[in-house]
């Protein structure tokens, strides 16, 4: 699995995700949730939670379905912690 992040376009972060014989899709990152909720400070910082939340969303998903284009995190969908977001996305899958 490879993780690129893209050029910024707004205020929000978004990384490319491409997953050896099975696809690929965009985790884009809202500008609240990284800067304010997450307190993510850098752009490393940023890479590396697109990492942990591609991992878990690959890991829960159903092979014989194709990945979401593009997945949106925001303040108002994801959990108070980077933590305990890669935590729920280890137990749920996105359809």
């Amino acid at each position: 699995m490879i993780v690129t992040p893209l050029p910024k376009v707004g205020g929000s972060s978004k990384f490319q995700v491409t997953v050896a014989k099975r696809g690929s899709f965009v985790i884009a990152l809202s500008r609240t949730l990284r800067d304010i909720v997450w307190q993510l400070d850098s752009p490393a910082a940023e890479l590396d939670a697109a990492k942990q939340m591609a991992e878990a969303i690959v890991g829960r998903h159903d092979p014989s379905l194709p990945f979401k284009d593009v997945y949106v995190f925001a303040e108002h969908n994801s959990q108070p912690t980077l933590e305990a977001m890669v935590k729920f996305l280890h137990k749920t899958r996105l359809t």
